[in-house]
């Protein structure tokens, strides 16, 4: 069987285009939610009860009236779909992963 020069440049295009994904889907660009007092009683929310629970107590202090969101960010409230937890996050977590 013999390569055409677009057969080859298929087969090189591919690693690339999976390395370019790869390295776009590594960096992560949300904030973490800390470990610390103002956040306590949401990850106690969604160790116990989930993430849905978690968002609601999110929706307490993260209002207009308190502590607004920024200007940028986008509309819909899935706190925990972007803001994931500390990654030291356990039934005994006390301090976040550097």
């Amino acid at each position: 069987m013999k390569f055409r020069r677009a057969d080859i440049l298929f087969i090189l295009l591919i690693p690339v285009v999976v390395l370019c994904l790869w390295l776009l889907t590594t960096e992560q660009t949300t904030l973490r939610i800390p470990v610390d007092e103002t956040h306590a009683e949401a990850l106690q929310a969604y160790r116990d009860d989930g993430k849905k629970a978690a968002e609601q107590v999110c929706r307490t202090c993260h209002s207009q009236d308190t502590t607004p969101l920024s200007k940028t960010h986008p509309p819909e409230f899935r706190c925990m779909f972007c803001h994931k937890p500390a990654s030291s996050l356990s039934s005994s977590a006390g301090t976040a992963a550097p």
